[in-house]
This record gives structure tokens, C-alpha cells and sequence, in this order.
């Protein structure tokens, strides 16, 4: 990417500092024969238009019953939108809930939020400042870490970013089991590692949920119907 040097608009010039964030990998299991059976059928039937906006019910609603089944978190299925893959939920969020000019405290790996913030004019910071305005938090960050940095956000009431994508492992806790912080989280998740390609992401939760459906989609509609169905189809299997 060698983007021009002079440019006058402000967003014009943070595009020309973003850096070389290279190509997707290419690379990835196998499809299930499930899904691909799945894909097939959708187009058979028709579901080659444009979905509901939020994405199809019976794929927001397996998303809320995963979060009430695995950590106790209730959300409604309302409150889940369907979106192009954790990027663009994780661009959704961060530029709708962190300030311009502010600092987004993030303790573990950053690189997949910086573009976004970038473009935002936030600043990434691994250690508690003043103007920290949003709390971006994987489930690999050490526990004890984690604990300690969502007391401070209860206490400042920061906004808070769960991002699920790319976990080694199912985290043990969540930071909306806490009733007073639920209503500032924002969980986000992708089939990416099992549907590299497809685009198929969620972000779900949150007092801004609807305001961040809207955000998305002033980006794209919503999510293609074949992914979406095909998607349906892996987590049921998976659930089996």
C-alpha cells in the first residue's frame, strides 16, 4: 500500500498512515461436507437475496443461547447482529463506542485493532490513563489481568470489548456475568477458523446494540444468505 503524501481531508490523511496490513491468509481446514450440502440447499431453495438486516433468527438466536449456556450471559437474540466476519465487528464496535482522540486500553495482542483506531484517531494503551474510554479484552489475556482491569472499568465506566475471535480455548468466565458491567459489553465472535472465506461474524449485547446494528449497517446490508444458512448448519452440527 503506498498511499499519496499530501492530502488535505483529515480521514484522507489517517488512511495514508495506516500501515501495510497485508493480504487474508488463504488458508484453512476443509469444509465439512454438512455445510457445503447446506450452501447447496439454500441456493435449491431460493435464499439468494438479501437477508433480514440483523442477520437470519436462527442463526442470531443460536448465538444468544450459546452466551446463556456457556456463561450464564442473557442477551437477547434482538440484541445480536450478524456481521462480514469479527473485522468488521471489531470495526463497528471501536468506532462507535471509543472516543475520537481518546485511549483504548488493550492488554494483550493490539493488531487487530489498530487500523481501526487508526482511522478513529484513538491511541492503543496497555496500562491505565486518564482518557481511556473503552476496554478491549481477549480471553487469552491472564485472568488475574483481566479481573483487575474490568474493576477499573466498572469503576470509570468504560466501554468494553469481548472479542472471542481466534481463542485457543472456551474462556471460563465473562465479563457480563457482572450485572453492573453488562449493560457496556459488547461480545464479539467469528467462524472464521472454520469458514475462512465466508465472512460470517457476530457481535452481540450491550445498551448500544441496536445503535451498533445500525452502524453495520451503513457499511454493508447485511451478511450474504448462503454464508449465513451454511453457518447455521456448522453449529448445529457442532452441537449435535
Amino acid at each position: 500500500m503506498n498511499p499519496p503524501t499530501n492530502l488535505a481531508r483529515p480521514l484522507a490523511q489517517r488512511v495514508a498512515g495506516l500501515d501495510d496490513l497485508g493480504a487474508p491468509s488463504t488458508e484453512g481446514p476443509p469444509i465439512p461436507d454438512v455445510v457445503i450440502a447446506a450452501a447447496e440447499a439454500a441456493l435449491a431453495r431460493g435464499e439468494t437475496h438479501y437477508t433480514d438486516r440483523p442477520g437470519i433468527p436462527e442463526l442470531r438466536s443460536w448465538v444468544a443461547e450459546q452466551l446463556q449456556e456457556k456463561w450464564g450471559v442473557t442477551v437477547d437474540p434482538s440484541e445480536v447482529t450478524i456481521t462480514c466476519g469479527s473485522t468488521e465487528a471489531r470495526y463497528v464496535a471501536l468506532t462507535l463506542l471509543a472516543e475520537a482522540g481518546s485511549a483504548v486500553l488493550c492488554p494483550g495482542d493490539s493488531a487487530r485493532i489498530r487500523g481501526a483506531l487508526h482511522l478513529l484517531g484513538a491511541r492503543i494503551v496497555d496500562s491505565i490513563e486518564d482518557d481511556v474510554s473503552l476496554l478491549y479484552l481477549t480471553p487469552d489475556v491472564y485472568r488475574e489481568t483481566s479481573i483487575e482491569l474490568l474493576q477499573r472499568a466498572e469503576e470509570r465506566d468504560w466501554w468494553i470489548v469481548y472479542d472471542l475471535s481466534f481463542a485457543k480455548t472456551s474462556p471460563p468466565f465473562h465479563p457480563a456475568q457482572n450485572p453492573k458491567l453488562a449493560r457496556r459489553v459488547v461480545t464479539i465472535d467469528s467462524w472464521t477458523e472454520r469458514l475462512p472465506g465466508w465472512r460470517l461474524g457476530w457481535m452481540a449485547g450491550s445498551e448500544m446494540a441496536l445503535k451498533l446494528r445500525a452502524g453495520k449497517q451503513a457499511i454493508t446490508i447485511c451478511s450474504t444468505a448462503v454464508s449465513q444458512w451454511a453457518g447455521l448448519e456448522l453449529v448445529r452440527t457442532d452441537s449435535a
